[in-house]
């Protein structure tokens, strides 16, 4: 689902857009993690915040099945809980018909 922008940003391909932060290509994993933190500090709000990693997570699915885990267990998401109802039966005892009845000796009248 493509909005406004993401059409305006791909259409600016070539162009020169007026975002500051150039990601650096081939560089080690700790420089791109580094530029996150940068990127992060610089937010006034949790508004921009959610723009930003609404916009960064778009391509999750693309990620491997042990990279979304450590990203979930970053965010501490928990897996759904699905509650399922539980009935339990119990089984009366069956009176055997061939039982004689008991006699209550305790009371005395």
């Amino acid at each position: 689902m493509n909005n406004d922008l993401e059409i305006f940003m791909d259409m600016m391909d070539d162009i020169e857009t007026p975002f500051v932060e150039v990601v650096e290509t081939g560089k080690n994993n700790s420089y791109y993690e580094g530029l996150g933190i940068h990127i992060l500090k610089q937010f006034e709000n949790n508004d921009h915040y959610f723009y930003f990693l609404k916009s960064i997570l778009k391509n999750y699915h693309e990620l491997s099945k042990d990279q979304q885990n450590k990203i979930c267990e970053l965010m501490n998401i928990q897996p759904k809980v699905i509650i399922q109802k539980k009935t339990i039966t119990v089984e009366k005892k069956k009176k055997n018909k061939n039982q004689k009845p008991k006699l209550n000796m305790k009371d005395e009248y």
